[in-house]
């Protein structure tokens, strides 16, 4: 009967043993998926963050590129003026740059 007894204890404690063995595969394979799962989240994350940013960086260069070509453009209409000034207004600007020039002591300047 004691060996029945011990032969009983002993199958207790294997099955006991094959239970603990059992649960800790369980939770390190359910931590295991957990951070596989996690990790899938954030590199989703990453990428949506990455995507976005990247389509803020394609509408602020659409605006600087739309900035620039109006400045250009405007460049081009000033100069395109400007090579046609009127005779009279380079003579009156001339006249007054001669009469200011005419009127500032020299000897303050040496």
């Amino acid at each position: 009967m004691q060996s029945e007894v011990i032969d009983d204890i002993l199958s207790v404690e294997d099955e006991a043993a094959k239970i603990i063995e059992d649960a800790q595969k369980k939770a390190r394979d359910t931590v295991s998926d957990a951070h596989d799962r996690a990790a899938r989240i954030i590199a989703d994350a990453v990428e949506a963050v990455r995507e976005e940013g990247k389509a803020d960086v394609e509408r602020a260069e659409e605006v600087l590129k739309n900035k620039l070509d109006e400045y250009e453009a405007e460049r081009e209409r000033i100069q395109n003026e400007a090579s046609v000034v009127d005779r009279s207004v380079l003579e009156a600007a001339a006249s007054r740059i001669v009469e200011r020039i005419c009127r500032t002591d020299l000897s303050e300047h040496r």
